[in-house]
């Protein structure tokens, strides 16, 4: 007797079980094709739940309609296809979010610059307000949530009529950007930390710590003294300054990277400010920042945990974009690198995949 075939209805299955299914999932890619099954799978696995996965690597692609992102961890190469994204640069990355120039979809602006923000994955774009300043976009500086849930985005800038740097900025929501004058006319390294901004001078090696919002100066930190000697202009533009947050300290990482298979060519050097109470305040060598591990690339660098993330080594340092097509991972109390498997791309920065959306207020 020939057995009968039962078909199970799987999108009856019970939302407690699918959400147990999906937290078990390791990689967006499987988390993305899980919630695509059906409407009821969909509806019991928030994007809340998305699975903690180690950073992915943006690169460029031949055709301006689409972009690579390479996942480390499982040496994949996802190719995206977006209209959107003909005539956009692609600037640095934050929270999920790409920063995009529009200027090049609208030929109208030739004076002006327009920016979005754009997360690749779900496809959610933030158009930022109209450019109204008489500067020239130069580096993104960062991007900062607020204690009560608003964003920041700061640019660095230059004056269309005179040679100062100058600051941009605004928050997501308002209709305007904003500009600060830093009282500084010469080269500087600059990064937002929270409302405050970093900035390194060259020639002098005194970092200037600076409110983003009133303007007024919060503390002046002397040079390292490892690096007074070096810090004409030459061999400043040979190191890469990073200020990051990490467990609440605010760390400064001097970085530099020459192309070569010896790992002695790369050195980097991690300190910690010390306000120092009623003394000025310094920066403190470490070789130990715990169970954090830093993403550094050339336009920024953030830390993670790295108990929440597989295959993420604390007490590290991940380069990227340094070498070509390569990525480097460092052992900041040892000093050793390995080099990480990575494809013949061009690399932009880290992305950390991200399916929520940011909230504008």
């Amino acid at each position: 007797m020939a057995k009968k075939h039962f078909e199970r209805d799987w999108s009856t299955l019970a939302p407690e079980l699918l959400n147990v299914i999906a937290k078990s999932l390791s990689e967006i890619s499987d988390f993305v094709r899980f919630r695509a099954v059906c409407k009821t799978w969909r509806f019991s696995t928030p994007t809340t739940d998305l699975p903690p996965e180690f950073p992915w690597i943006l690169g460029t692609h031949n055709s301006e309609q689409h972009r690579l992102f390479y996942s480390v961890t499982t040496r994949k190469i996802y190719t995206i296809l977006d209209p959107k994204y003909l005539g956009k640069r692609f600037l640095s990355s934050s929270q999920g979010y790409i920063l995009c120039d529009l200027t090049d979809q609208d030929p109208s602006c030739h004076n002006a610059d327009k920016f979005s923000l754009l997360n690749p994955l779900n496809n959610h774009e933030i158009l930022l307000p109209a450019w109204d300043l008489d500067l020239y976009y130069h580096a993104s500086i960062g991007a900062w949530q607020g204690k009560i849930g608003e964003n920041v985005v700061c640019c660095k800038c230059l004056e269309r009529r005179g040679h100062n740097y100058k600051l941009a900025f605004c928050c997501l929501g308002q209709d305007k950007w904003c500009e600060r004058d830093l009282d500084y006319d010469g080269y500087f390294r600059c990064f937002l930390l929270k409302s405050l901004v970093f900035m390194v001078e060259a020639g002098t090696g005194v970092t200037k710590v600076i409110d983003l919002f009133t303007g007024t100066l919060a503390y002046v930190i002397p040079p390292v003294e490892k690096y007074m000697q070096s810090m004409a202009r030459k061999h400043f533009l040979e190191k890469f300054y990073y200020h990051v947050e990490v467990s609440g300290d605010n760390l400064l990482v001097i970085l530099r990277c020459v192309p070569s298979d010896c790992y002695s060519d790369v050195w980097f050097d991690v300190y910690k400010l010390d306000l120092g109470g009623s003394n000025s305040p310094c920066w403190v060598k470490v070789n130990n920042i715990g169970n954090q591990a830093l993403f550094i690339d050339k336009h920024g660098c953030f830390p993670l945990e790295a108990g929440d993330f597989a295959n993420v080594k604390a007490n590290c340092i991940y380069c990227a974009d340094f070498f070509d097509s390569e990525i480097v991972m460092i052992d900041i109390e040892t000093g050793d690198g390995e080099f990480l498997e990575c494809p013949s791309i061009k690399i932009e920065c880290w992305f950390v995949p991200n399916l929520q959306r940011l909230q504008v207020q």
